[in-house]
């Protein structure tokens, strides 16, 4: 069971990063000043990526049974998901 959080912890970060970047490519080159990116930016920040880490853990077989690696699952999750937020969506939360 660990070698599978590892690797979905290796996994979710190079999945993360990925879609940040494509999703930065896209916004910049096709929709620079677009409103509805800024009035909904949780949904390509937070959801998306949460649902796509969510989709990894299912395919590396997490959350069939109830135990303690699916806890350990979900909180790799949301760190991986809160830490890919921009500081300017963050902040407004409270920076330290």
């Amino acid at each position: 069971m660990k070698e599978k959080l590892v690797s979905f912890m290796l996994l979710g970060i190079l999945l993360a990063l990925g879609y940040r970047l494509t999703f930065e490519l896209i916004q910049s080159r096709y929709f620079p000043a677009s409103a509805q990116f800024e009035r909904y930016w949780y949904l390509p920040l937070i959801l998306v990526p949460a649902l796509l880490l969510l989709a990894l853990a299912w395919w590396l077989g997490f959350y069939r049974r109830p135990g303690w690696a699916e806890v350990a699952v979900t909180l790799i999750l949301l760190a991986i998901v809160g830490l890919t937020v921009p500081a300017s969506y963050s902040c407004g939360l409270g920076c330290f």
